[in-house]
């Protein structure tokens, strides 16, 4: 490929305004991962044959290859507009689930949902805009209608491994996600899917392979810096746990699991101002979540402030009678966790997958937490 380039290029110099050329020049670019080179073709292109709509759409993905999403997406949009097609609607689509507009995505990919010409790419993007959206009954139907089809697409069975653990059906997520990496394919959901359930497994040692195996190539992946906090965490490791947890609010600043798991942590270190930040971060997000309500009964209790100890406890108990961390606070007021270092102890062996005092198992705690 790299030769064909060379031979195009060869071909430009005694033909610079060869659009045909020119497309094939910033293709082949892009096919081989050299934007800066895609780039410069685009801007020769742009020069001779400005609002050119072939152009246009290459320039587009030379755009989208520098990760510059949101100068691409008003360039398709405009395509769009004047030329109704599947792919650029996929360009564009694509552009805005990359900045997080989830919604809007699926409403450019609605007109062609069932264009046979829909590419596989697309059905992927609208599976994950979903997930990310929380409509989990809506991609699960995506799952089911397209599974055929998409049975053998790695990325749609990675995406459909992630959706199926958020949405509670571990088996079949461990299923996806372990058939996708036994093949060789090492797709950023199938890795976080299997680290997740690996650590509900309290299998640190898995769970810390995927979990860095995810953060060598993308090291913003904020789920994978709770799993492997969590991880340390469960080890014992609190100066490691307390700087990958630190990772994880940082690039997911409303994971309600991550500030817990930072907040027990700052609480195992004795820093209970700052766990109480953590568990107050944690509250504001979602104020009826009972975890977040004990472990602020936890911090109270921990500091001798009794009435409103109890008055955490009374909260969370209400929202959830089997809550762990409410569980945990009661024992400190009853005097069992006296000695930080027996806490420590008690506190670390629930997490590490005994039965809680309800009898539920800290694994689906833990499990469940990470989705959050």
């Amino acid at each position: 490929m790299n030769a064909r380039l060379t031979r195009v290029e060869g071909y430009l110099r005694s033909d610079p305004s060869n659009i045909e050329l020119l497309g094939m020049a910033i293709d082949l670019s892009l096919a081989l991962g050299d934007a800066g080179r895609a780039a410069a073709h685009a801007a020769s292109a742009r020069e001779r044959h400005p609002s050119n709509p072939f152009v246009e759409y290459r320039y587009g993905h030379t755009l989208i290859a520098q990760g510059k999403w949101a100068e691409a997406a008003p360039l398709f949009a405009a395509l769009l507009e004047a030329h109704p097609h599947v792919n650029v609607a996929y360009s564009l689509a694509d552009c805005q689930l990359r900045e997080g507009e989830y919604a809007a995505a699926l409403d450019t990919l609605a007109p062609f949902r069932d264009d046979p010409s829909l590419p596989p790419e697309a059905i992927t993007l609208m599976l994950r805009a979903m997930h990310h959206l929380g409509d989990f009954e809506g991609a699960s139907v995506l799952v089911e209608a397209h599974k055929g089809r998409m049975g053998n697409d790695v990325d749609f069975l990675a995406a459909a491994s992630l959706l199926h653990l958020d949405n509670g059906q571990v088996e079949q997520a461990a299923a996806l996600s372990e058939r996708v990496l036994a093949g060789g394919q090492r797709p950023v959901e199938a890795l976080v899917t299997s680290g997740t359930i690996a650590l509900a497994r309290t299998d640190t040692d898995l769970a810390i392979a995927r979990f860095n195996e995810v953060l060598a190539n993308n090291p913003s992946e904020g789920r994978s810096w709770s799993g492997l906090g969590t991880a340390s965490l469960l080890r014992r490791d609190l100066p490691g746990a307390r700087a990958q947890l630190g990772q994880a609010v940082r690039f997911m600043p409303t994971h309600i699991g991550s500030w817990h798991a930072l907040g027990w942590c700052q609480l195992f270190e004795s820093e209970y101002v700052a766990a109480k930040q953590s568990f107050s971060i944690a509250l504001e997000l979602d104020r009826n979540f009972s975890e977040s309500h004990g472990a602020m009964a936890v911090v109270a209790a921990y500091k001798g402030e009794r009435d409103s100890a109890k008055q955490a406890i009374e909260r969370a108990l209400r929202l959830d009678p089997t809550c762990l961390s409410a569980r945990y606070a009661q024992m400190v007021m009853n005097g069992q966790t006296s000695d930080p270092e027996r806490f420590k102890a008690i506190a670390y062996r629930f997490l590490a997958g005994r039965k809680t005092l309800s009898g539920e198992a800290v694994t689906d705690v833990v499990e469940r937490m990470l989705r959050r």
